[in-house]
């Protein structure tokens, strides 16, 4: 029994490391794509969400296997909640991805905002968040985890500067108040998949130590 349980942990990590691969691929290309709008990568990231959702749904298939087959107790019984719940999180990032090639897809023909945004240097930030999240949970290193928490601040602030500076050019311009609105959308989306992140590296820490630390 151990050893099929063994072999079970083994598969899971290994799915939700590729799942996580899709999902860090996913973000690089949305950087891309904010820089020069380039509708080829929308398409690709519309194609991706496919294979996202189907991992999806076969990791959490797969992990309610285990805890029905094994019963497993202490770190394992930890280990296998995260990954639920990293998975779901995972998922929830690839649908923010999707969101933002939409927003793109429809802003390609629309009058472009001339403000300074930082959308680029969101998603930037957002990027390095989800790898920093996919490598803390690869390596269990609970101190990298913490890493993404402090740069969840950032990421805000750049929110927050952004819809202020939206709105600003909706008030001088109205020609700009529906462009403005998607590229608010899209900051909106990139300030949610840091919160996503955040709930990744929150969930290690807890799987590593034991420690819940959210809304703290």
């Amino acid at each position: 029994m151990t050893k099929h349980f063994d072999k079970d942990l083994i598969k899971l990590n290994e799915k939700i490391s590729k799942l996580g691969s899709l999902i860090v691929e996913s973000s690089a290309k949305s950087i891309v794509m904010l820089q020069n709008f380039d509708l080829s990568i929308a398409a690709e990231i519309f194609a991706s969400e496919v294979a996202v959702n189907e991992m999806e749904v076969e990791i959490e298939n797969e992990c309610l296997k285990v805890l029905a087959l094994h019963q497993p107790v202490a770190a394992d019984l930890r280990f296998l909640i995260v990954v639920l719940k990293v998975n779901n999180d995972l998922e929830r990032m690839g649908d923010q991805f999707v969101n933002i090639a939409e927003r793109v897809r429809f802003l390609k023909d629309q009058p472009r905002v001339v403000s300074d945004i930082d959308l680029v240097k969101m998603g930037e930030v957002g990027s390095r968040m989800v790898g920093l999240s996919m490598t803390a949970l690869t390596m269990r290193d609970p101190e990298i985890a913490r890493e993404v928490l402090q740069m969840d601040d950032e990421l805000d602030a750049l929110h927050s500067r952004s819809f202020q500076v939206l709105q600003d050019a909706m008030r001088k311009n109205k020609e700009m108040i529906t462009p403005a609105i998607s590229y608010m959308t899209i900051s909106s989306n990139l300030e949610r998949l840091g919160d996503l992140a955040t709930n990744i590296a929150e969930e290690i820490i807890f799987m590593q130590e034991g420690e819940v630390v959210r809304h703290q």
